[in-house]
């Protein structure tokens, strides 16, 4: 695997498509922490997990709800909601102190 720095990708990119040419992977650093993994496209790559990953940070994001999610992984929402968990991923986002607020200002009137 081929590690290169983010400054040094930013002055030569090309450096990602020398590797995928030859079908390696490259490491991403910054000040030499890794920080992602650039890797050519593979069919099997997607069907070894990495859409499954894809579809649970885009529903981390926001950007999926609950029953796209699910669609990927060829489960219900029921039963994606403990896989989920599992998966360290919360499954409802809300601000309680938000919800307090409204709740406060519904009491009023």
């Amino acid at each position: 695997m081929l590690t290169v720095g983010i400054k040094a990708l930013k002055t030569n990119p090309s450096a990602l498509s020398k590797a995928f040419d030859s079908s390696d992977k490259v490491l991403i650093t910054r000040r030499g922490e890794p920080i992602g993994i650039a890797a050519p496209f593979d069919e099997q790559l997607l069907d070894l997990g990495f859409l499954r990953w894809i579809a649970i940070r885009s529903f981390q994001a926001g950007d999926l709800s609950l029953g796209q999610v699910a669609r990927v992984f060829g489960k219900s929402k029921q039963e994606m909601m403990p896989l989920l968990s599992t998966l360290g991923v919360a499954i409802a986002d809300y601000d309680l102190d938000e919800d307090l607020e409204t709740l406060h200002l519904l009491e009023g009137h």
